[in-house]
């Protein structure tokens, strides 16, 4: 048998890929023959495995080999387990049956008192570790994490990598190990420890910060940003050094953890701003040694909540990038440019003139990425300058560029454009350079923008016909121009001026017709060009006069009356029948109608913008106890913006086979979802169903466990379904199917509360029209506590799998409650999305009373056009009064706080709110006012807003209502006004308080903005620190309250301070 060497230097040699593929073909065969004599020379297992490797390289099979590679990993002697762990690691993975005998002799390995061997089983394991295998070694990997030999402690960190990865749960067994890993002054060791840490937190973020792992390593911040600010700062240490920079694989690593952990935590940013600096400033960015620690200083000045003189220091980093020879460099910075676009469009700016010069870049990776970062940054005042840069690349680019160019000009055009013409123009040059690459929708929103634009039709059809007439091969100019002749034919022949210095030449009609009968001769005539063509003829046999022209026409769709296109000749024969019709010919063809322009939802770029939490409070993640039935009983699906964490499978989505899919849950923001106790209501008050559950089935078959002796012995019985659970409801639907195909499903509702009475249950199903439903009567409609019922649903013509559409509908008495601070989402009739509003009153009003006073819910709804669910509140009552609406209740940031309800150990509560964000404050201060079990707290309310344009004091928004309150007693404290933007007359507002005696010994009035010192100088010494602080506002002044109010000075404990941001 032939050595290693012989059998490369064979391959090497073989002048085909026939030889080449003869020589493998005999090696190979050498190699199994020899595994089956089973020789115990170790040399020629040695090297018949070193063979397998060079054949794995090749891309061969050499699945025949893995024993002979477990052979050799058991081996006592080190040459053959060098090998064989090499083997093992690479040809065999997690998913390979024979990896179960690996698992002893790693073990072996893993205990060795040789650190090489160990250092060998660690590097397998962490190589093709399975989550069994992780779950056996791991005790080993925890031990040798903290053994004394920084060579076994580097690859065991590693190694508890893979392990964690595969296996989350055993993250918790190597955090305190990873801590420890943080502070070793072994370089390698750190950098090891840095990218467990990192791996950790980077999976703790994937599962939004269920485990708090980003939390337990933010107290080491402070060290990690002393080891980045001793080696960024430190001397030559031989040792370390690359290119005359200290270590820069641990400074990455520093800032790349740096990065995960600050980013969304002002205070831990504010930590790490200074070194931030240190580095940018200080890193030598002659070489790329250096360039790799300035742009991931850059990422993480980008992603955290850094201070705008630090972003602009990163952007100005990325804008010298741009200027490098290395390609990689400036590619690296044009990807980072797009990202940072929607945080510092100015800064970005700055370099437009660099990043335009990159489109003229030999690379075609460059020439992307700067066509990409070009679009983001097009804005009103820049159009101009940038489009025109863009059509002169465009002229030039390659065919690859032009179908997302035209699309990106088009949308930038209908966004920016500083006028009409303009915009005509441009969108002309581009169907002239690029006509056979523009989509459908571009060329649509150019038809669109001459229709709808009157004094524009003469210059643009003049201008198309022109055009069209020099270059026929683009196929949209071909279809723009042909649809323009054909509606604004009278206006082109009329002529005129069109331009203030140029008179157009008058033009014939016989050269319109022989203009479309060229493009209809020619290659260029497709399908749809050809229809467009032919419309337009038949427009313009009621805009000529000449009746030769005419029959030119008739000709010409006589010609198509055999075309081999179907809808080409439809066209032609139905427009040659319309030539019968004179009377009705020239109505039918007159000119179309401009078409109503809708707001686009396009996009320029795909430049992603910081996450923010939205200003309406629709968008927050609300976890639902209820789920409509979309489309059954001509309810139309609301498709909503915000992220649902759905906690309801996908009802019986494979009964037979036995399995229940169930969509996983979406991330949800910040915001806590409301607690089970408060029902999401369909109707406030008793009018429809209050609450509703979607179901979809798919049934192939099943039986009710249901006492039936008249049903076949050949069926089987299976355990109901769970479609339903929430708000003491649980619903399960239980399926059979007899030989004759009947299937009958029974629904059993049950009632888990100890108290309350569920009344008016009942279900709706639907199936599809092929089949039959009978729907049976519920045998009770009420539920008492502890009690069930049943309902019967038989369904006929099922021949496949049963598919249901459920919904279940129940009255709670909880319905209709809700907890002061808590919003509205509603769906309006038409309007698909939902509107969030705050509800501003208290929640005595929405409960059923026997008074004269119906019960009400107060919404906060400003009246912006833009909001549609707004804008319908806003109509006239008429239109309004008698509509049904479906509303869902939830939020978190109420009072009492979930986290004390009770409210023990609270004698103060302070209200700081600016601007809008008084609405959920007030729903508070309502209920604290008519609840007397809380009359004996204080109550503060520090009030931030503009003074209104017109109007006095009285008119800013619940002024009135909150003085009200201290005036009457109802609140025990102060009341204080902080007003901006007055022109210091206070005077004026003071004389307009009203009837209400706004100001009073209850009430200040300050014209200034508020200040933490006034939270301070208000309360008594220490009493902060016992009160409860609810903060709404714009962020800004939310985050400066909460970091002045944590402060050591002041001290008040976090969980003491309620916040929600609004914009």
């Amino acid at each position: 048998m032939s050595s290693l060497k012989q059998f490369i230097r064979n391959v090497r040699a073989a002048k085909t890929i026939a030889d080449e593929r003869a020589v493998i073909q005999k090696e190979s065969a050498a190699i199994r023959a020899s595994f089956r004599e089973e020789s115990h020379d170790h040399g020629v297992r040695r090297n018949n495995v070193a063979k397998l490797l060079y054949l794995f390289t090749l891309g061969e099979r050499t699945h025949f080999g893995q024993i002979e590679c477990l052979k050799l990993l058991a081996s006592p002697r080190f040459a053959d387990k060098r090998l064989g762990h090499l083997a093992t690691s690479l040809l065999l993975d997690e998913n390979q049956e024979v990896l179960t005998l690996v698992t002893n002799s790693l073990k072996n390995d893993l205990g060795h008192s040789n650190q090489y061997i160990a250092g060998l089983a660690l590097c397998t394991l962490g190589n093709i570790a399975s989550i069994e295998m992780s779950r056996d070694l791991f005790p080993e990997i925890e031990t040798l994490i903290s053994t004394s030999n920084p060579y076994i402690r580097r690859k065991a960190a590693l190694c508890a990598m893979r392990i964690c990865r595969k296996v989350p749960d055993l993250q918790e067994h190597f955090l305190e190990k990873a801590t420890n890993l943080l502070a070793d002054r072994n370089h390698g060791v750190l950098l090891c420890g840095l990218t467990l840490v990192t791996s950790l937190c980077e999976a703790d973020e994937e599962e939004g910060g269920e485990e708090g792992i980003v939390q337990k390593f933010k107290p080491f911040v402070p060290g990690l940003v002393k080891t980045l600010k001793s080696l960024s700062a430190s001397g030559y240490a031989p040792e370390h050094d690359v290119t005359g920079i200290t270590d820069p694989f641990v400074q990455v690593k520093l800032l790349r953890l740096l990065r995960i952990l600050a980013i969304g935590d002002p205070e831990t940013s504010e930590q790490i701003n200074d070194i931030l600096a240190q580095v940018a400033t200080n890193t030598d960015s002659s070489k790329n040694v250096g360039n790799s620690i300035l742009y991931e200083a850059v990422r993480t000045i980008l992603d955290i909540e850094a201070d705008s003189g630090l972003r602009v220091l990163g952007v100005n980093i990325l804008g010298k990038f741009l200027t490098n020879r290395d390609n990689n460099i400036r590619y690296v910075a044009l990807n980072t440019l797009i990202k940072v676009v929607a945080i510092e469009p100015n800064a970005v700016q700055r370099h437009r003139n660099t990043i335009l010069e990159c489109l003229r870049d030999p690379d075609i990776s460059i020439r992307r990425r700067a066509l990409d970062l070009s679009f983001t940054l097009i804005n009103e005042s820049n159009v101009r300058v940038l489009i025109r840069e863009l059509l002169a690349f465009l002229e030039v680019a390659d065919n690859e560029f032009k179908p997302t160019m035209t699309s990106q000009i088009g949308i930038a055009a209908d966004k920016f454009a500083p006028n009409k013409r303009w915009h005509f123009d441009t969108m002309l040059r581009v169907l002239s350079l690029a006509g056979n690459y523009v989509k459908e929708q571009i060329l649509s929103s150019f038809v669109r923008l001459i229709a709808t634009t009157p004094e524009l039709q003469t210059y643009a059809v003049q201008k198309l016909y022109i055009n069209l007439k020099k270059d026929i091969t683009q196929e949209s100019l071909t279809q723009a121009g042909a649809w323009c002749v054909g509606e604004y034919a009278d206006v082109l022949l009329k002529g005129g001026q069109y331009e203030e210095e140029e008179l157009v030449q008058e033009f014939k009609e016989h050269e319109v017709i022989d203009l479309f009968a060229l493009i209809l001769n020619s290659s260029y005539g497709t399908q749809i060009s050809t229809e467009y063509i032919i419309t337009a003829l038949m427009k313009l046999s009621t805009r000529f006069s000449e009746v030769s022209q005419v029959e030119r026409i008739k000709q010409l769709l006589q010609n198509h009356q055999t075309s081999l296109d179907v809808e080409v000749q439809q066209r032609a024969v139905e427009y040659s029948n319309l030539f019968s019709f004179d009377q009705i010919r020239r109505g039918v063809l007159e000119k179309m109608p401009p078409p109503q322009i809708k707001e686009s939802s396009r996009v320029l770029g795909p430049a992603p913008t910081k996450k923010t939490k939205s200003a309406n409070r629709k968008s927050r993640a609300l976890k639902p106890t209820e789920q409509d039935l979309l489309d059954l009983m001509d309810s139309p699906p609301p498709t909503t913006s915000r992220p649902i964490q759905a906690t309801n499978s996908d009802l019986l989505a494979d009964i037979l086979g036995g399995s229940v899919s169930t969509s996983p849950p979406t991330s949800s923001p910040p915001y806590a979802s409301p607690p089970a106790s408060m029902p999401s209501i369909m109707d406030l008050f008793g009018s429809g169903p209050n609450q509703s559950s979607t179901s979809s089935a798919q049934t192939p078959g099943g039986l009710d466990m249901v006492d039936d002796s008249s049903q076949p012995h050949a069926t089987q019985v299976e355990q109901g379904h769970h479609c339903y659970k929430a708000n003491d409801l649980n619903v399960t639907v239980q399926v059979q199917r007899n030989a004759e195909g009947l299937i009958q499903a029974v629904a059993r509702f049950q009632n888990l509360s100890a108290s309350a009475l569920l009344s008016q249950v009942g279900l709706q199903a639907a199936v599809p029209k092929s089949q039959k439903l009978q729907l049976l009567n519920i045998s009770s409609s009420d539920l008492h506590p502890h009690t069930d019922a049943t309902q019967v649903m038989r369904i006929s013509g099922c021949k496949g799998p049963l598919r249901l559409r459920l919904r279940i509908s129940y009255h709670h008495p909880s319905a209709g409650k809700f907890l002061p601070g808590q919003w509205l989402d509603t769906y309006v009739p038409g309007i698909v999305r939902p509107g969030g509003f705050t509800i501003t009153c208290a929640p005595s009003t929405a409960t059923s009373s026997t008074g004269p006073i119906v019960p009400y819910l107060e919404l906060a709804i400003q009246r912006s056009p833009e909001n549609s669910v707004a804008a319908w509140f806003w109509q006239p009552t008429e239109k309004i009064i008698g509509s049904y609406l479906r509303v869902r209740i939830g939020g978190s940031f109420v009072f009492p706080p979930l986290s004390h309800p009770q409210l023990r150990g609270i004698e103060n509560v302070v209200f700081v709110a600016g601007g809008v964000g008084i609405n959920p404050l007030m729903s508070m201060l309502s209920y604290i006012g008519e609840t007397s079990e809380l009359s004996k707290i204080g109550i503060s309310v520090f009030y931030a807003s503009k003074v209104p344009d017109q109007g006095g004091l009285r008119d800013i928004l619940f002024v009135q209502r909150i003085a009200a309150l201290f005036a009457d007693g109802r609140l025990k404290g102060k009341f204080n006004m902080y007003l901006t933007g007055s022109d210091g007359n206070l005077g004026r507002f003071k004389e307009s308080c009203g009837p209400h005696h706004v100001i009073d010994e209850n009430t200040e009035v300050h014209e200034r903005r508020l200040s933490a010192a006034d939270l301070r100088s208000s309360s008594k010494n220490g009493e902060l620190c016992s009160s409860l602080f609810y903060i709404c506002g714009p962020p800004a002044m939310t985050d400066y309250m909460c970091r002045s109010l944590s402060s050591p000075e002041i001290n008040v404990p976090p969980a003491q301070i309620m916040t929600e941001r609004w914009w």
